[in-house]
């Protein structure tokens, strides 16, 4: 029998969950429904925002912000390098012009001092993105865009549950206090997971409207559309606008409920494993463990351990060891302007953005999940001490 891998990330389903999902698909409504706005309207309550909407995917998700902007050809949107390239995709979708500005080298999420010498006329949007679950600097951003009128975007794919405090003041990823939206995935490795899924969140009731609209091929139906004395009946509907099938389905949406529940309990168990990963490998001169602002409460979606600069080893002899020993590591990520796609259409080239490349040259994501035991975790710290110990 082969060895079971052990990944970077991985979902937590139990008997609840399992239930939920089943009780749905006994009913007479599996695809849409009520559930579907539940789910959607319980993640923007557990994040303090007004309203919320389910969509198929954190990239449908991300699709959907970009478009309620309406944006003009070749209008300008700024977001990072270090991010999957479906926050890059979302932009050029809606015939946008994309533009990186490089991270700061701890927290690695957007530099907002960089953001604001990168900022033109015809900057549009901005979508920060807070990678790892730590938040990126929404306030600063936030002051840095309002008199310009820029919109902002939150990329919260990771960032469920993560608090960041600006002015003396708390604020949830996904409040929008300081964005106009947010966006949520729930893949396996999120936080909580749908299968597959994602929510926007917005505090404008125009954009919401926009967001469901698009959501569902720009169909809508309603009373209103219905009349006995021209004998129109329930039949009716109309088509708004052009939109897309990104609708998220019942059984899902159930899934996502439960899940939800649980959240706080999947936050605890993760910064468990971050502070023992933190007081093992913090020792090596040789390991970079992840940075936390102290204005900010991440979730830890991943664990990103950066390998420094030296003459024994590097990032690649790690992860090669690692899989070595029956793991899936990851990075996260390969740098949008790397990618042959963006790297074509917008002539990029090596030393655009220094501080991700040196930080996509040294990460590798390990093990981080809610359901890790003792036992696997222990042989995690053990591999890469044995590792570092072969080498050095």
């Amino acid at each position: 029998m082969s060895k079971k891998t052990l990944g970077y990330g991985k979902h937590k389903i139990d008997r609840h969950d399992i239930n939920e999902v089943v009780k749905v698909l006994k009913s007479d409504s599996i695809t849409q429904g009520k559930i579907v706005d539940e789910f959607a309207n319980k993640v923007a309550k557990f994040c303090n925002a007004k309203y919320g909407v389910a969509v198929s995917s954190g990239s449908a998700a991300l699709h959907l912000a970009v478009k309620s902007l309406n944006l003009k050809k070749n209008d300008e949107v700024i977001t990072t390098p270090i991010t999957f390239c479906a926050t890059a995709n979302s932009i050029l979708y809606e015939g946008a012009k994309l533009k990186l500005v490089d991270i700061d080298e701890d927290t690695l999420n957007i530099d907002e001092k960089l953001l604001q010498k990168n900022i033109s006329n015809k900057t549009k949007a901005i979508i920060p993105v807070d990678f790892r679950g730590h938040p990126a600097p929404l306030g600063e951003i936030y002051e840095i865009s309002k008199k310009k009128r820029i919109k902002i975007i939150e990329d919260a794919s990771h960032s469920l549950g993560s608090i960041y405090n600006y002015k003396g003041k708390n604020f949830k990823c996904g409040q929008n206090v300081h964005t106009d939206l947010s966006t949520f995935s729930f893949h396996p490795v999120k936080h909580i997971t749908t299968g597959e899924g994602g929510v926007v969140t917005t505090n404008s009731y125009k954009l919401f409207n926009r967001l469901r609209l698009y959501a569902k091929h720009g169909i809508d139906r309603n009373l209103n559309m219905f009349n006995k004395k021209k004998r129109i009946g329930s039949w009716k509907y109309e088509m708004f606008d052009l939109g897309y099938n990104y609708r998220l389905t019942n059984f899902q949406s159930a899934l996502g409920i439960s899940q939800l529940k649980k959240i706080h309990f999947f936050m605890k168990r993760r910064k468990e494993i971050v502070k023992i990963y933190n007081e093992n490998f913090g020792k090596f001169e040789f390991l970079k463990t992840p940075f936390e602002s102290k204005n900010v409460k991440s979730n830890f979606h991943i664990y990103t351990l950066q390998v420094k600069n030296n003459k024994y080893f590097d990032r690649y002899d790690l992860f090669n060891y690692l899989k070595s020993k029956f793991y899936a590591p990851m990075v996260h990520y390969i740098p949008i302007h790397f990618l042959k796609f963006y790297k074509k259409k917008y002539k990029f080239k090596l030393g655009d953005f220094p501080v991700a490349e040196s930080y996509y040259n040294q990460t590798i994501s390990i093990p981080l999940f809610p359901s890790m035991t003792i036992s696997q975790i222990e042989k995690v710290i053990k591999d890469i001490n044995d590792f570092i110990k072969l080498k050095c």
